[in-house]
């Protein structure tokens, strides 16, 4: 079976109602112009089998080095034939061509095709509760987990069940250890099951390898980042990633730290006339802004536009 995975055009509109219907989803027309408006930031991919539409997914791409992969679905008929697969494929694609290497998603606990698709790219769960609602991360290429894993392949992987407490802070925390030595990699995000809230983000690092051992840390009442030390001496390097109209303020952009010295430094944001995400189609209405830390790890904060 041939199918080819595009992105929507208005020539597809009668092909996704038809979908949505199947499904017991409402189409509106509306939708059409909406995300037309949206392409910048906002991409959403059909997938065409003898020119019916057998599938769609939503890809968000607002804020780097962040995707989210929203609402897949596949025509019944069609399931179980490798249209999903297709699917997270082009969004991935897409996604890390961007520049935006670290996709996330939700889905359910009880959704085992689901979980088994997601699986295959290299998911992990990261924000779980007694909730049905989990948040799942894929870590592409070239983000810093992603090299760590290259360098440490026999780890172990381990995810929190519940929040964690984290210099000060409260995250969801998952962990990647090397089985053979000791050198282990923490991440810690913020955010909540389900899509009521805030939108998941990177928080906390905490990095243990070879004589390096470091915490970061997003504080965001005030917006601070703070780094604790633990290891030989090190330096940092860090460097703004937002995206067009939002302004981004780093105290230091260079800090060299001792054994044991602990750092705290102002950062935070602000929107320009630039800024032309239109928060209210996409999942959170959250604007978040991230660093890049030695051109590697990557830690963010965010606001709430309710």
């Amino acid at each position: 079976m041939k199918v080819q995975v595009l992105e929507f055009k208005e020539e597809f509109a009668e092909g996704v109602e038809e979908l949505y219907n199947t499904l017991g989803w409402k189409f509106s027309p509306k939708l059409i112009n909406i995300w037309k408006g949206l392409r910048n930031y906002s991409k959403v991919l059909i997938a065409l089998s003898d020119d019916r539409v057998v599938g769609k997914v939503t890809l968000d791409v607002a804020f780097p080095p962040y995707a989210e992969i929203v609402n897949l679905i596949v025509h019944p008929e069609y399931q179980g034939k490798g249209i999903g697969t297709k699917l997270i494929e082009a969004c991935i694609k897409i996604s890390e061509s961007k520049g935006h290497n670290i996709q996330f998603l939700m889905t359910e606990y009880d959704n085992i095709p689901a979980l088994n698709l997601y699986k295959k790219f290299n998911f992990y769960p990261a924000i779980l509760s007694k909730r049905k609602q989990l948040w799942l991360f894929r870590f592409g290429k070239g983000s810093f987990v992603e090299n760590f894993l290259k360098t440490h392949p026999l780890f172990e992987f381990k995810v929190s069940r519940k929040k964690v407490s984290f210099h000060g802070e409260k995250f969801y925390e998952i962990s990647f250890a090397d089985i053979i030595g000791n050198a282990r990699l923490k991440v810690y995000f913020r955010g909540q099951p389900g899509q009521e809230g805030t939108m998941p983000r990177i928080a906390g690092i905490s990095v243990m390898e070879e004589k390096k051992a470091f915490d970061l840390v997003a504080y965001e009442n005030p917006f601070e980042l703070g780094i604790f030390n633990y290891g030989e001496g090190v330096s940092l390097k860090i460097e703004p990633l937002s995206p067009k109209g939002l302004e981004v303020f780093i105290e230091k952009q260079i800090l060299k730290l001792s054994k044991n010295q602990n750092e705290r430094m102002d950062i935070g944001f602000k929107k320009t006339r630039d800024f032309g995400i239109l928060l209210g189609y996409l999942s959170f209405r959250t604007i978040v802004a991230s660093f890049r830390i030695n051109e590697k790890f990557v830690i963010s904060i965010g606001k709430d536009c309710r």
